[in-house]
């Protein structure tokens, strides 16, 4: 009984102990390529969201089928305000996730500071 109760306590500490050496290692390995894969995905999925090709596409095409000079000036100037609206949205999401990214990098490092500095005040 001893011997099981021991085997066991050394496998849960050696794996414990393997795993907390092992994680700083995953986070900046594979868990690192998982978070630039998503902040690319996101990248992406925001310029879908925000149709910023579509409007480009479309600048100078009139819009409600309107083809006299007026109806392709207004349709011009309406596009473009939507279109720097929308290039704006795109910048602010750009730099949101960015700063999420950027979180992901230095979460870990900011945890083991703190923890160290609560140890040792």
């Amino acid at each position: 009984m001893t011997n099981i109760v021991f085997s066991s306590i050394k496998y849960v500490a050696i794996d414990l102990i393997g795993d907390i050496l092992y994680f700083p290692v995953w986070w900046y390995t594979k868990g690192l390529k998982g978070a630039a894969l998503t902040y690319q995905r996101r990248i992406k999925s925001g310029e879908r969201y925000f149709a910023l090709r579509v409007w480009l596409l479309n600048l100078f095409k009139p819009m409600y089928g309107q083809e006299d000079w007026q109806g392709r000036l207004i349709s011009f100037f309406m596009r473009t305000i939507v279109l720097i609206f929308r290039f704006f949205l795109m910048v602010i999401w750009v730099c949101l996730v960015t700063i999420l990214f950027l979180i992901y990098l230095i979460l870990p490092i900011f945890v083991i500071f703190k923890v160290i500095s609560f140890l040792f005040v």
